[in-house]
């Protein structure tokens, strides 16, 4: 998936473009943050199990933890957060647990 970075006054917008037909296991998320579907259409389900379908545009406040997605029509999506970091790596450690613990076990 594409990745684009934007960043304003205490404000760091992380922009991917998933393609039509993908599955798309996100990474878990540390924190609540705002999120913006700018086009596309997709269906997520988090880690309880609920199944949601998004339909851009459209914007709401995502909670912590891990979603799956399968891209129905090409998605443009945004997660943002309030920080005032612009270093792409600290963000990333910031925002979403990387640890390799988490990528074996899934938590």
């Amino acid at each position: 998936c594409e990745e684009k970075h934007h960043f304003g006054p205490n404000l760091y917008i992380k922009e991917v473009t998933m393609p039509t037909g993908a599955l798309i296991i996100g990474k878990h998320h540390r924190m609540e943050h705002l999120c913006n579907m700018v086009s596309g259409r997709m269906i997520v389900m988090d880690e309880q199990g609920n199944k949601k379908e998004l339909v851009a545009p459209t914007t709401f406040m995502a909670k912590p933890g891990r979603k799956i997605a399968y891209i129905i029509e090409t998605v443009v999506f945004q997660n943002i957060y309030s920080t005032p970091e612009t270093d792409i790596e600290k963000l990333e450690n910031m925002c979403v647990d990387n640890s390799k613990d988490f990528l074996l076990e899934g938590n």
